[in-house]
């Protein structure tokens, strides 16, 4: 490490011994601020004399040489044992401390006295070092320090370290040396190191050098290479699965390779190893499709990693399904497959089969022939659905009859009544013109539920159906029969548990294992409940014991009709009240059959009895462990095949009572912890070899929801290494950049662990480190947003309307309301948490950057953990600039006292949100400091200015230690003593609004709640408050829901509405465009979201936890009529967003015609004409954006565009040539369209060009034909299909050319210029009527703005932005005879074609198609759009056609 010019070592004898300081901060004037004064640093040597006396040298060593210690940890280090007050290296350069520390290592060596601590010249730092030489040299034993050697002079030989094996666990790299033991061989580098000075410290430095990253990348990319080119083990249909469901390319050489990818670099080998020790389950799915007439049955396995703490699925293999569904012969595929690839048969636990049910019976029967005791769970799955079907199916056929004609007549009716509609609309059955009764047990439930609620006003109905019509007339007879009512009344409640148990396979509220543990129960409950029903009790005993299903159907041991019950005394009530008494006997004889059949239904599907689904889940409970026995854990270790002898059971009972009474001892203190993680640590300590242990597995390994296909297979494939999958050029970068960061005990060429190994490897895709929050919902993944700048630091409260004091002076009311007010609370009303105490620091409250996948390193705050106690290593961090959270490892976090190390120039020049951090953090570092700059500065940006001036100078006087949280002072190295955090976030500023600031100041907060207190209580209406954040000060009516929008929100909505994440959602709320958490909507083409706040205060309180149980939730755009509460959304919302962004240029002509949003369930994929298509940009921008696409027809005759767009595109564009040659035909033929975009050639538009021809002649007539097809492709005025267009042209054009063309087009353009999303100046003209085009152009995180984040590495930027790149190579001079932007080896450069794709925003090596040369790549590129821009302006069409 560096220190104050020298170097210190610290080799194990002492901390304090280093080389002279000679830099030119050991020559500064007298008259220097320092942080040590004579009166502090001799009474803490005085201090430490008095207290420090000591018999033998003190030896300080790294607790662990994975440990990285910088300055920071050396200062803190010096502070605590010295009572100094260090904030920076260059304050410990006069020697004192150094004869501090000596004295106290060796009492009496210094006279302290003579040590000068406020020393004022070069004479009094050499007078304390020759103190330091004196006492050196006095004492035997330690170094000579050469106080006139020269900077790379080094300490005398001591003690040297020899070589050692366990060298190896840290470096594998590393070999013993033919020289001797004090030398150590590289077998990357091939040479012999010298490690006899500092042994490991010596192979660190060496594993730094760049000679050996760059060997140990090659070695790993060569190491990489020869396992992706070994040939797969598996059949070729598992690469086409993998295409199907990962888009690989359609090369089979590449597509061999992604499929390596994605099975994992050491497939089968990590699979089969692990399932060699640990139970597994196997996993069939037939019938896959992959194409149209091709099928393929799917084989997985899964298997509880422990180390992971989780339930993992991965691929094993994929073969064609046989066309006959031969069921023999895909069971016989099953076993060989297994036996193949050496899965042990005594592990195999479970079997999950899905396809046809006579192949899963033969499936079934083949593994049990390889393991009897397997459990197979499929029917477990379908028991509700197959128990329903064969209930009803008991019933008089009346009840039956009377579903089918209604549905009949739904179907065949032309008008459709709003009750039908309701019935049959969202059910399975709405498109078929028959009913299905083998519709799934919720749909039917569903549906005599909505009969029941309906049935008066279907009477009145079909009463007043045509006379004529026979089939009406039965109906309606049918439905005043009210023995038939009654039939519905008791199906109503007698499906009741089973729709509960149905609902809960599909509702899933937390881990899979801990569902698992409720399914299972609630099976276990399902057959006693209904025998229960209708069978006499010692019936119901002996049915559950023997499972046999002549019970439920002999009539003897059925109850009496008085003890049956038809549905509670509601049934009978109705009957009696109808005079209908008589129908009770009949109902009752349909009753028992209903219950015998259902109830034999149930016995036949359960795979065990009920006792072991019990003892199963009991087992599996941490919560009920003490409610099973051992001899139920004994008889379930024999069902399931674990225990096959007394003594074995014995030995398993034993082992279960052993762990009953360990974890008694810690039930009360034990922290709340999931199923997964309870028993990943309990297996941790148990013997491998152990019966529990391997009882425990199998339970664990057992298949649970979701098991759609879909759900399964995407967890399979993400189980895999695909994400490295890149050419070998990426993995070279990668392999460097990962070399670099390396830290002492680490090994970058060592060998990855498995991917079941590392929890961390499903880290979500939203910004954030190890899981974001929890998953609202499974389908899709739910994820936390936090509106920019409002984090729990700055969380809105309001005036404290019981305070008896108030505010008392203007002064106070300053003080309060300024930005620099943000203190913590007292300790009064501290809020009790939990802190981090594993020992690795960032103590909640810390200020720290983070490291985030896509960004640089960013600030936050330490947050306290949201459960009881946080896993090691690991810390909750909020955000500034956008409020998000993150949970990250401790590993990616530096202190924010390395300011200078951390801080990104380019994000603070390019983003908002990063430069609105770093003024939120260093304002906060500064409040703690007692630091303020609003004194000086006259505006915020001389406010940022002095802000970085502090933060680059160090954070003097008092250092990063100043902006410690309350109570927080604890070092890195060490853990807290408090079980408690002193620091609370402080309060967000209130929005003020001062009447007179001479006279009585008044208060006035704006907020929501209160919002909605005064339409309550004073009766006033929401128009007249903005919804975003219930200011009475409006600008605008709310475009979507009944309310209004202030100035400041107006903003931000119009900037924010139409943003959207990578997930296709959007970013923020769609009631404020801000918000905390959020919910997304279940509708699989809706990209709505609503934050908590919004649900809360506006729908109603709890609004939101309750709507986080309903999956899928449609929300209340797809829904209006879920809105309560104050959310009332308006009925002609649709054209109110589109009047909300007219565009305002245009109003010398006609408005556009603005078309409704259409709602999520009725949208429908895109149809595109693209003239003039240049190299596809706006097929790329659609398909990132999400857009289903049924057609994309380009008119392009350039052979090199028309080959980037074939290639890049995998021939999903049509191709045509010239746009004249574009009849009406041909559009009636491949219409109609959706969208028409295009931008004819500028040559003869541009005022650049002198020989331009103009709008009327040469290439400037092909605007014409972008005109021609608008006209014919316009929908006609009583055709209501959305349709819209688009056309680019230059800016630098003629007035007289951009007047014909607005002409022409009936509208102004919009002038929008990439450079504010790209490191390039394009300014464009775009006309068109696509919603929102006059909106701002926002930059988004993922754009590069500036031109050095598009260069490859080792270039350097000359310029943040370049000239308009054209097809002209000279363009790329900034100026005709100016520099070239880039340099190279101290040498301008021309821009590479990789760097200008990224400037345009495409991806790298887009344009690498066809043998293009640089110049072809510069022409395609030079005519293309910018990919932000066309991002930006298509972004509103997400409102319109089907996403993915």
């Amino acid at each position: 490490m560096r220190h104050g010019g020298g170097e210190a070592r610290n080799g194990g004898s002492g901390p304090g011994v280093a080389t002279g300081h000679r830099d030119s901060k050991a020559k500064r004037q007298p008259g220097d601020d320092r942080m040590g004064t004579v009166t502090m640093e001799t009474q803490a040597a005085q201090a430490n004399h008095a207290s420090c006396k000591m018999a033998t040298n003190v030896v300080v060593t790294p607790g662990s040489i994975n440990e990285k210690c910088n300055r920071y940890d050396l200062l803190n280090w010096l502070n605590s044992r010295l009572k100094t007050n260090f904030s920076h290296v260059s304050q410990t350069n006069s020697g004192a401390c150094h004869c501090q520390l000596m004295d106290w290592l060796f009492p009496d060596s210094i006279d302290l006295s003579k040590v000068k601590f406020q020393p004022q010249n070069v004479d009094d730092y050499t007078h304390n070092f020759s103190l330091l030489q004196e006492a050196f040299n006095n004492s035997a034993g330690l170094w000579k320090l050469e106080s006139d050697a020269d900077e790379d002079n080094t300490a005398l030989q001591k003690r040297p370290f020899r070589y050692s094996d366990k060298w190896k666990e840290t470096y594998d790299w590393v070999e013993r040396s033919t020289q001797g033991e004090l030398y150590t061989y590289c077998r990357i580098c091939d040479i012999n190191l010298n490690t006899f000075h500092t042994g490991l410290f010596d192979l660190k430095r060496h594993q730094g050098t760049n000679k050996h990253k760059q060997k140990a990348s090659l070695a790993n990319c060569a190491d990489l290479q020869s396992r992706i080119k070994e040939p797969l083990p598996c059949s070729e249909a598992v690469i086409q699965f993998i295409h199907k469901h990962r888009g690989s390319a359609d090369v089979d050489q590449v597509s061999s390779r992604f499929a390596r990818y994605v099975l994992g670099l050491k497939y089968p080998k990590d699979i089969v190893s692990v399932c060699q020790q640990t139970p597994y389950c196997v996993y069939v799915y037939g019938g896959v499709a992959l194409g149209d007439d091709d099928t393929v049955s799917v084989v997985l396995v899964g298997f509880f990693d422990v180390k992971a703490s989780r339930h993992c699925i991965r691929l094993l293999d994929a073969f064609q399904s046989p066309a006959d569904e031969a069921g023999d012969q895909t069971a016989a595929t099953v076993v060989d497959t297994l036996k193949r690839f050496g899965f042990p048969a005594a592990n195999l636990a479970a079997v999950y089969l899905d396809g046809n049910d006579a192949a899963s019976e033969q499936i079934c029967s083949q593994l049990r022939e390889l393991n009897p005791n397997i459990v197979a769970l499929g029917g477990l799955y379908k028991v509700a659905d197959a128990a329903c079907h064969a209930g009803v199916m008991k019933l008089s056929n009346q009840a039956q009859e009377m579903i089918v004609d209604i549905h009949a007549h739904y179907s065949s009716c032309t008008t459709k009544n709003d009750n039908l509609k309701a019935l049959f609309a969202s059910g399975n059955n709405a498109d078929s013109p028959y009913f299905h009764f083998k519709t799934s047990c919720l749909n039917f439930c569903l549906l005599v539920r909505k009969i029941l609620e309906m049935w008066t006003d279907l009477i009145s109905y079909f009463s007043s159906c045509d006379k004529d019509d026979d089939k009406a007339k039965l109906i309606c007879s049918q439905l005043r029969d009210p023995k038939l009512r009654a039939t519905f009344m008791f199906l109503d409640q007698a499906m009741k548990p089973l729709q509960a148990f149905q609902r809960h396979l599909q509702t899933h509220e937390g881990a899979a294992r801990a569902d698992l543990v409720h399914i299972l129960q609630e099976a276990s409950n399902l057959l006693r409940s209904y025998a229960s029903c209708f069978l006499q009790p010692q019936a119901v005993v002996r049915f559950l014991k023997e499972r046999d299903t002549k019970i439920p159907k002999n009539t003897k041991f059925y109850l009496s009709g008085a003890e049956l019950g038809i549905g509670g005394s509601a049934v009978e009530d109705f009957l009696n009240e109808s005079q209908s008494a008589e129908a009770l006997p009949p109902l009752q004889d349909e009753v028992l059959s209903f219950y015998a059949a259902l109830t034999c239904s149930i016995s036949e599907e359960l795979p065990l009895s009920d006792g072991v689904l019990r003892s199963m889940a009991q087992l599996l409970n941490p919560q009920s462990r003490l409610n099973i026995t051992g001899k139920a854990v004994g008889e379930l270790g024999t069902k399931l095949g674990i225990c096959s002898s007394p003594e074995e059971v014995n030995h398993l009972t034993s082992e279960f009572l052993e762990y009953q009474l360990a974890e008694e001892g810690d039930r009360d203190d034990s922290p709340v912890v999931s199923l997964e993680q309870h028993w990943a640590k309990v297996l941790k300590d148990i013997d491998s070899n152990s019966s529990l242990r391997k009882l425990v597995l199998t339970l664990l390994s057992l298949p649970c929801p979701p098991l759609e296909a879909q759900r399964v297979f995407t967890q399979a494939i993400e189980n895999g290494d695909a994400t490295l999958f890149s050419n070998n050029e990426a993995m070279m970068e990668s392999e460097q950049d990962s070399a670099q960061d390396v830290e002492i005990g680490t090994d970058s060429s060592s060998d990855s662990t498995s991917n079941m190994d590392s929890p961390d490897k499903k880290k979500g895709t939203i910004r954030g480190g190890f899981d974001w929050e929890s998953s609202l919902r499974q389908k899709p993944q739910a994820r936390t947003v936090f509106q920019a700048g409002a984090g729990t630091w700055d969380k809105p409260i309001g005036v404290d309307q019981d305070s008896k004091k108030g505010l008392e002076s203007p002064d106070e009311l300053v003080k309060e309301t300024s930005p620099s007010s943000k203190i913590a609370p007292s300790p009064r009303i501290r809020r009790r948490v939990v802190a981090y105490q594993d020992g690795k620091g960032f103590l909640s409250g810390e200020l720290v950057w983070g490291k985030l996948k896509g960004f640089s390193l960013w600030p936050g705050m330490v947050e306290s953990w949201k459960t009881k106690s946080a896993p090691p290593g690991m810390r909750r961090v909020e955000w500034f600039g956008d409020g998000m959270f993150s949970e990250i490892y401790t590993e990616g976090l530096l202190p924010f006292g390395a300011f200078s190390k951390c801080f990104c120039k380019d994000s603070y020049a390019s983003l908002p949100t990063y430069k609105n951090a770093i003024y939120q953090i260093i304002e906060l570092a500064g409040e703690r400091c007692g630091k303020s700059f609003t004194d000086t500065a006259k505006n915020k940006q001389d406010e940022l200015k002095l802000m970085l001036e502090w933060a680059f100078g160090g954070f003097l006087p008092t250092g990063p230690e100043g902006f410690m949280p309350p109570g927080n002072f604890t070092s890195k190295g060490e853990s807290s003593d408090s079980t408690l955090s002193d620091y609370q976030p402080p309060a967000k500023k209130k929005y003020v609004y001062k009447r007179n600031s001479n006279t009585n100041v008044t208060v006035v907060t704006y907020s929501r709640e209160s919002m909605i207190q005064n339409i309550a209580e004073k009766g006033k209406n929401i128009e007249d408050f903005c919804l975003s954040c219930g200011t009475s000060e409006i600008e605008v009516h709310h475009p979507l829901f009944e309310g209004s929008l202030c100035l400041k929100c107006k903003v931000n909505f119009t900037e924010t509405l139409y943003r959207y994440d990578e997930d296709g959602y959007q970013s923020y709320c769609t009631v404020c465009c801000a918000g905390l958490e959020v919910i997304l909507c279940g509708n699989a083409s809706c990209c709505r979201c609503f934050c908590k706040d919004c649900l809360n205060i506006l729908v109603g309180p709890d609004t939101f936890d309750r709507l986080k149980d309903v999956d899928p939730w449609s929300c209340y755009m797809c829904l209006p009529s879920q809105c309560k509460g104050n959310l009332k959304l308006r009925p002609d919302w649709s054209v109110k967003v589109q009047e909300f962004f007219v565009n305002n240029s245009a109003m010398e002509f006609e408005p556009h015609r603005l078309y409704p949003s259409i709602p999520a369930h009725q949208r429908r994929p895109l149809k595109v004409l693209s003239l003039f298509d240049g190299i596809a940009t706006g097929y790329l921008v659609l398909r990132d954006l999400g857009f289903k696409i049924d057609h994309y027809i380009a008119s392009e005759i350039c052979e090199d565009s028309i080959a980037v767009g074939m290639i890049k595109h995998e021939g999903k564009i049509e191709y045509v040539n010239d746009v004249r040659t574009i009849t009406r035909k041909h559009l009636a033929e491949w219409g109609p369209f959706d969208l028409l975009i295009g931008g004819s050639p500028c040559n003869d538009l541009s005022m650049v060009n002198p020989a331009r021809k103009g709008l009327f002649e040469g290439t400037g007539r092909l605007f014409f034909e972008f005109y021609r097809m608008l006209t014919m492709m316009r929908p006609k005025e009583d055709d209501d299909r959305p349709f819209f267009w688009l056309f680019e042209n230059v800016v630098f054009m003629s007035a007289n050319d951009k007047a014909d063309i607005c002409r022409f087009l009936e509208c102004n353009p919009i002038l929008i210029d990439a450079v504010k999303v790209s490191p390039a100046h394009r300014a464009r003209y775009f006309w068109g009527n696509l919603p929102g085009m006059n909106r701002p152009l926002a930059t988004s995180l993922d754009d590069k703005v500036d031109l050095q984040n598009c260069l490859e590495v080792g270039r350097t930027a000359k310029f943040d932005k370049v000239r308009t790149i054209t097809t002209k190579s000279n363009s790329i001079r900034q100026g005709k005879m100016g520099p070239l932007p880039v340099s190279m080896n101290g040498k301008e450069d021309y821009l590479w074609c990789t760097e200008m794709e990224q400037i345009f925003g495409f991806p790298k090596h887009y344009t690498d198609v066809n043998n293009m040369g640089r110049s072809q790549r510069q022409k395609v590129l030079g005519r293309s759009w910018s990919v932000p821009v066309i991002r930006h302006l298509f972004a509103p069409l997400k409102d319109y056609f089907e996403c993915e």
